[in-house]
């Protein structure tokens, strides 16, 4: 259990805690294992408790009523999800899916509370207080992306995260279009017909194996992050 308590560190909320301590919190929960392609929870099922990610990668997604699945976030390790539902106590807000195999460790509403009245010390408060508004500021900033950019802009926004604004090229297989295409709320047909239209601009250079920026500039215009910058000129039409 040791090197889990001492992984358990690496979570904002147990930085302070000795490893003495961070073993008592790792027996309070259970360590939890996922074969790649598992349901870990489902949204709107009673509280699965704050889980914190080991080994693996997890998307948390939201499904819709015809079964269009978008992600909302890819979570790798060392890091916590769900602490919403340890918090409050209700449903899960998505549904998390082992894209990897997964190691977790798991606690549940009143484990987390009792553990919370154990070690009351304020730093532990704060740190979760400023995960969740990380987490809140991403949900505003995927809600303006919706509301407010094209499929195409939301394709050339993504782009850039992935590449690190266009410093690295981005491995397909790494990030399959499946799931470009559900963290933009699209589909993957409708995703590479926006490859090929920043293609045909000179924005990207997409093969098979990989896609890299070529415009990082322009691409952050076609993804509404920078003003159009070419006087009398209206801005890139939508395909």
């Amino acid at each position: 259990m040791e090197k889990y308590a001492k992984l358990l560190r690496n979570v904002e909320h147990f930085r302070k805690l000795s490893v003495a301590d961070l073993r008592f919190v790792i027996n309070a929960g259970q360590l939890k294992r996922f074969r790649s392609g598992s349901v870990i929870f489902h949204e709107t099922e009673p509280s699965a408790g704050m889980f914190v990610l080991f080994s693996g990668k997890v998307h948390l997604c939201k499904l819709s009523p015809s079964g269009q699945v978008q992600i909302i976030s890819i979570i790798e390790p060392v890091i916590m999800f769900n602490e919403l539902t340890a918090i409050d106590g209700g449903s899960n807000p998505f549904t998390a899916l082992a894209e990897q195999a997964c190691l977790t460790w798991n606690i549940g509403h009143d484990a987390f509370h009792s553990l919370v009245m154990r070690y009351p010390d304020p730093a532990i408060g704060l740190a979760m207080m400023q995960v969740l508004a990380r987490r809140t500021r991403h949900l505003i900033d995927r809600c303006e992306d919706l509301s407010f950019r094209s499929v195409l802009a939301r394709t050339a926004k993504i782009l850039l995260e992935i590449s690190d604004n266009g410093t690295n090229a981005i491995d397909r297989a790494e990030h399959p279009i499946k799931d470009v295409a559900a963290s933009i709320a699209t589909v993957p047909e409708t995703l590479s017909r926006s490859f090929s239209v920043l293609t045909e601009r000179g924005l990207i250079n997409c093969t098979r194996k990989s896609i890299s920026i070529l415009q990082p500039i322009e691409l952050s215009v076609a993804a509404q992050l920078e003003p159009y910058p070419f006087e009398n000129c209206a801005p890139p039409v939508e395909p």
